[in-house]
């Protein structure tokens, strides 16, 4: 579209008339989406034609007309006072048509635009073929005018394709563009080029004959002062075209840093100095408008609040924003990672040959802003996607990206299977995963001998949260919008949102939606705070995007609710999303096992009283060098009495870019008869720079001895994890008489004889890691799910404060218990069936259980699928070393 500030606009924005396939006319506003302000079936992609009556000045006569659409979505065919002027395919780049043929100045124009919207496979433009991204999958593909609209009338002058490539380190500003002159430009025409430093001062000038066609000059800007985060100092070019002195046909204002973003090995550099990205994930949902259009205090919220809480940068995924979006993030620091909308596509013949040309329009949007310091091609693209097309998008691209880096498929081609070239900057990969199967898998895909290069999470942590209806009401007039109550067509069966309030009215859980907001709230902070520290703790990291900023009715995996309201505290998540971050770390250890060694882990979260508790403190750090500092430390139990603390004096420089070791913890909890919580708080003070961090500990008593009355029902060594328990109870032999087992057994089958010794008085303890004996469903342990620990003497033993916090790590298991059908192994004679341990599914509104209590006949059964011997992803390896495992057991022994 082409540029001239001093063009006279008359504005498009504002009422149309509206007709959807035909019917009855109403009134809607532009810029908008139809969805959103009509009662039309949400998902029917058109046509709509809009038509809008607009008087132009009889002063236009003898100028160029144009008429400027900043974006539609998705097809647009232009008709002005009855004739077609051209059409438009895409839903997120500018497009303009000369109309000055057909514009009447000084009269009523009438000026139609006939929409469709991308639509399901079969229609006219199938959604999977139509670059839309992911926005259907989080709500739909909106259609319409959904951003401005104006009529624009100039002398002949004007600016096409105007790009500014500022180079930090030499100063240097490359100018380049295509003049649009008047058939007859005044021989005496000149274009005087003026950049201005971000005070408004002349930082340079130059002046050039005025010719038509392509224009290319450098100017050189002394000391350039670098755009960042933290000063993000915005440098102007203007551009006049004058024919005579004083009277200016064009002007052209463009703004611009001097920012690169570069790589060295594995570390990322942000104008030549270490830094770390720190960014939210966005889909581009606004709920109240379904466009990724916010206006600029909606954006400056946004950025305020992710700053606030330790973020430098927001992922636009799988979208493209007004530009105001852009603009805004030029102008407070916030840093931006544009994702083009390719995901899931069907690549087609026509879907080849559109690319391309749809991507270079959308890097012409991106690449005058500072903020954009990352670029990638496309989504998880898999292996129906080639490399040919990715290189042909790759070419379209990477010319324009200077300064930035790029990716050529976020997540990946060997994680998702693609046939594509590597050629990206940067490794990046979504690992959404349980706690204790990050490290491995980040260990699984880093191999030594590949080229060094930053890893940055594209997208990952995820933690779902439960959403509070009521408060959803009170936000909506009493009523629930549309997004929780209708069903989603692409992921019906993966989501029950529309379904919540009948599923949880089902299941009859003792607490109100508060109390499981904040359940799993707590719940969600843990795992992020988890995750992210093990990014810390690694070299080669330079950054990672939390999924996601806000909740939609894809999940409720978010930083913010609905409101965008936040659900964590600022202080609490800048511990550990910061630049600096303290961390800790633990020694290794080995173990000798069935003839070799192996690796022993530890459990940094669980300690046995009386028994040293030793850690590393780590320093993650970019930004200005520290040098010196007090570092100190203090474990606290819940009743404020101190159970070890220490202190530091720290000299000479400290760790810069990858992290390091700046101090050590040690010291002896107390010895009690009861697990008791404390809190390690760690804090150093480096010159002005205060960088705390916190972490829950468990102090565990020792279980050393396991019950008389126990004996062992296991015929396939399923139990054999158990160490010192397995081999120092007696096993029962299949062929004895029940009635001579002892008062307990622990067993990993429900044969004929368990059954028969079960129901006759028994006590029998299962202990099931997988879909058997009992019914029971695979599932993940924290990832969309909320973990309820209920009352109960072998559980409250643990001190576990209501939800799965970081200390059931190495019990978290992959199975849980479907309680509702556990009559179709015992029988009708299971009575009093008492959940201990219950996951609730946070986007089915499920019910599973990882412990139960029950009565079959005379006897009493309890039920597990933890994993007391641990043995997934870096849980520890046996009982032996699962201390709170090891004290739950006992618990659920002598609770029988």
């Amino acid at each position: 579209m082409r540029f001239n500030s001093r063009a006279e606009v008359q504005s498009l924005d504002g009422p149309w008339e509206f007709s959807f396939a035909g019917g009855v006319s109403r009134t809607i506003t532009v810029p908008g989406a139809w969805q959103a302000q009509t009662d039309v079936p949400r998902w029917l992609e058109g046509p709509a034609r809009y038509r809008r009556t607009v008087r132009v000045p009889s002063y236009w006569q003898g100028r160029v007309i144009e008429l400027q659409f900043d974006a539609v979505s998705y097809h647009a065919e232009v008709i002005v006072n009855g004739q077609r002027v051209g059409e438009h395919r895409g839903m997120w780049t500018p497009f303009s048509f000369d109309v000055t043929d057909r514009i009447r100045p000084g009269h009523d124009n009438m000026i139609e635009v006939i929409v469709t919207a991308p639509g399901w496979e079969g229609g006219r433009f199938p959604l999977r073929e139509a670059l839309v991204g992911f926005i259907p999958d989080v709500s739909l593909p909106f259609g319409g005018l959904w951003q401005s609209a104006r009529l624009a009338a100039h002398r002949g002058y004007a600016l096409d394709d105007l790009r500014i490539q500022p180079d930090l380190r030499s100063g240097r500003v490359t100018v380049s563009a295509t003049i649009c002159a008047p058939a007859e430009p005044s021989p005496s025409a000149q274009a005087l080029l003026t950049v201005r430093v971000p005070n408004g001062g002349v930082a340079a000038t130059s002046r050039l004959p005025v010719r038509a066609g392509a224009l290319e000059f450098a100017l050189t800007i002394d000391h350039p002062l670098p755009w960042s985060p933290d000063d993000p100092a915005l440098y102007t070019l203007e551009m006049t075209i004058e024919e005579s002195a004083g009277d200016p046909a064009l002007h052209g204002v463009r703004r611009f840093g001097f920012r690169e973003l570069t790589r060295q090995g594995g570390t990322l550099l942000l104008n030549g100095c270490p830094f770390n990205l720190r960014g939210a994930l966005h889909w581009g949902w606004y709920p109240d408008t379904l466009t990724p259009a916010p206006d600029a205090a909606m954006v400056r919220d946004e950025f305020a609040k992710l700053r606030a809480r330790g973020f430098n940068l927001v992922k636009l995924c799988l979208f493209v924003p007004s530009q105001t979006y852009f603009d805004i993030a030029d102008e407070e620091g916030m840093l931006l990672w544009q994702e083009f909308p390719l995901w899931l596509p069907d690549v087609t013949p026509d879907l080849r040959r559109r690319a391309p040309g749809e991507y270079r329009a959308i890097m012409y949007l991106v690449q005058p802003h500072p903020s954009v310091v990352l670029v990638s091609l496309g989504c998880e693209l898999g292996r129906d996607v080639d490399a040919e097309f990715v290189q042909t998008l790759d070419d379209a691209v990477r010319g324009s990206a200077a300064g930035m880096l790029l990716c050529d498929n976020s997540g990946s081609g060997e994680a998702y299977g693609a046939q594509t070239a590597d050629a990206s900057d940067f490794y990046d990969y979504h690992f959404y995963t349980d706690l204790h199967y990050f490290d491995p898998l980040v260990d699984h895909f880093r191999r030594d001998w590949r080229e060094q290069r930053p890893w940055i999470f594209g997208e990952f942590c995820d933690a779902d949260d439960y959403r509070d209806l009521d408060t959803m009401r009170r936000a909506y007039q009493e009523r629930l919008p549309w997004w929780l109550t209708e069903q989603h067509p692409i992921h019906a069966r993966k989501l029950g949102y529309h379904e919540q309030e009948a599923r949880m009215a089902r299941l009859k859980l003792p607490y109100t939606q508060a109390e499981l907001q904040a359940i799993s709230r707590r719940q969600s902070l843990m795992v992020r705070k988890t995750i992210l520290e093990k990014v810390r703790a690694r070299s080669g990291m330079g950054g990672y995007v939390i999924t996601s900023i806000r909740q939609t009715g894809l999940a409720a995996s978010s930083l913010f609710d609905d409101l965008m309201e936040p659900k964590y505290d600022a202080d609490s998540f800048t511990q550990f999303n910061a630049a600096s971050v303290l961390l800790l770390g633990q020694a290794r250890s080995r173990a000798w096992v069935h003839g070799g060694d192996r690796p022993r882990r530890r459990d940094a979260a669980n300690h046995v009283c009386g028994q040293p508790v030793a850690f590393s403190v780590l320093l993650a750090h970019v930004g200005p060098r520290l040098r010196g500092g007090e570092l100190s430390w203090q474990a606290v139990d819940d009743a404020g009495d101190s159970a070890g603390y220490g202190q530091q004096m720290l000299s000479g420089a400290l760790p810069l870019g990858d992290p390091a070791t700046i101090g050590a913890i040690q010291f002896i909890p107390p010895v009690r008869p009861y697990i008791y919580r404390v809190t390690l708080y760690v804090e150093l003070q480096s010159g002005d720079h205060h960088i705390k961090n916190e972490w829950p500990l468990w102090i565990c008593p020792s279980v050393t001895a396991w019950p008389d009355d126990l004996g062992i029902v296991d015929p396939c060594g399923t139990l054999a994890g158990l160490d010192d328990l397995y081999t120092a109870v007696p096993h029962l032999a299949r062929a004895s008489k029940t009635q001579s087992w002892p008062r307990r057994v622990l067993t990993s089958v429900l044969t004929p004889s368990v059954l028969d010794y079960l129901r006759q008085g028994g006590n029998v303890l299962l202990l099931q890691t997988t879909g058997a004996p009992l019914p029971a469903h695979a599932c993940s342990f924290w990832r969309e799910a909320i973990n309820l620990p209920g009352s109960h003497p072998a559980m409250d033993v643990l001190q576990h404060g209501g939800f799965a916090d970081v200390q059931f790590y190495h019990l978290a298991t992959d199975v849980a218990l479907d309680t509702a059908r556990l009559s179709e192994e015992l029988g009708d004679d299971i009575w009093n069936v008492r959940s201990l341990f219950g996951r609730l599914d946070a986007r089915q509104f499920h019910w599973l259980d990882y412990v139960i209590e029950a009565h079959v006949g005379a006897g009493k059964l309890i039920a597990s699928t933890l994993r007391f011997e641990g043995g997934h992803g870096d849980q520890v390896s046996g009982l032996r070393d699962n201390i709170a495992g090891r004290v739950l057991l006992s618990g659920l022994i002598n609770a029988l």
